[in-house]
């Protein structure tokens, strides 16, 4: 079925309102003839009959009754329309976007990167994948998504485009109770008393921790691991363990803080990354303004609250936020 004549109708329904031609003719600035010419158009495209032409004044038929309940709706959602094409066309850069966010990200920066995107002169609509690194690894490759914030640099992949956000250290967390026997020990020594609450290996901050373990030629035995911050964190806020994380994940995980004291990790330390991920030549030049955007909301709203969870961070906070004057704003494979 075409599209049907929006004036027409909308003409009807001013007759229908007013209750006759010549009055709604005076409304609208026409002539009586042409008012009646297109309250007859509309009943032609629709095929049924508006007004009852035999009573003074016009009355709606049943037809012309639910035409006026529903054409001030359908006015409001073509100009929507209308306008939304007009933005397009005055800003032709903006797109549709599918991202991959991981876990910690998604949960804390994630919802205010998507509003500024939305509002900004981004991106038109935005769909949102969160969970694991490696598994936006994978839809990236297949093209199920444009872009992904991840903590998996994906370094094996090639053709890709990755814009540096983040970078935060690891940090050692347990029960309050706990804080003073363990504070400035040898993570071996700590291990040997107390259990390790894992990241599951099949996350990559799992994997991340595995790898230091391994370096120190640390073993000790999985016996609970967890894909989640909330879900680990709660287990240590239980006291059933410590656990290794960020600063990010205890944000994800801010219910348990209370419970909770957050130590440096025993020399030698690590960190994690956090990068916009794109491929080569599909996001250009949205992919550095979308990886600028995030890096001002994590600035904004990050280094305060980390400062606040974990004061003794104070002084490394400015340089968690990468800083693109100086230190370079995109690596290409």
């Amino acid at each position: 079925m075409a599209l049907p004549d929006l004036h027409s109708l909308e003409i009807a329904v001013t007759v229908i309102e007013t209750g006759s031609m010549s009055a709604a003719a005076a409304q609208l600035g026409m002539t009586q003839s042409a008012v009646s010419q297109a309250t007859k158009r509309a009943e032609a495209q629709i095929g049924v009959k508006l007004v009852h032409r035999d009573r003074r004044p016009l009355v709606p038929t049943d037809a012309g009754k639910v035409l006026v309940g529903h054409i001030r709706e359908i006015a409001l959602h073509a100009g929507h329309a209308i306008e939304e094409v007009r933005t397009t066309a005055s800003q032709p850069e903006r797109q549709d976007l599918r991202l991959g966010l991981v876990d910690t990200f998604a949960s804390t920066v994630g919802p205010l990167l998507i509003r500024e995107l939305m509002e900004g002169a981004i991106a038109l609509r935005i769909t949102a994948f969160s969970g694991l690194a490696r598994e936006h690894a994978e839809a990236l490759t297949r093209h199920e998504i444009d872009a992904a914030v991840s903590s998996d640099l994906m370094d094996e992949l090639d053709g890709l485009m990755r814009f540096p956000l983040f970078r935060e250290p690891f940090v050692l967390v347990c029960p309050r109770a706990w804080a003073e026997t363990l504070r400035d020990r040898p993570l071996r020594d700590v291990l040997s008393e107390r259990r390790l609450i894992r990241y599951s290996a099949r996350s990559h901050m799992g994997m991340q921790v595995e790898r230091h373990l391994r370096r120190l030629r640390i073993e000790h035995p999985r016996v609970l691991s967890f894909d989640t911050s909330d879900s680990l964190l709660a287990m240590v806020a239980g006291g059933v363990g410590i656990s290794i994380t960020t600063p990010l994940c205890l944000a994800q995980g801010a219910s348990h803080l209370s419970s909770l004291t957050v130590l440096p990790l025993p020399s030698p330390g690590f960190s994690r990354e956090l990068m916009l991920i794109t491929r080569c030549g599909e996001l250009e030049p949205l992919g550095s303004r979308i990886a600028e955007t995030a890096r001002n909301l994590l600035r904004r709203h990050t280094k305060d609250r980390t400062v606040t969870q974990i004061p003794w961070l104070k002084d490394l906070a400015d340089d968690m936020v990468w800083t693109p004057e100086l230190l370079g704003d995109v690596q290409i494979d």
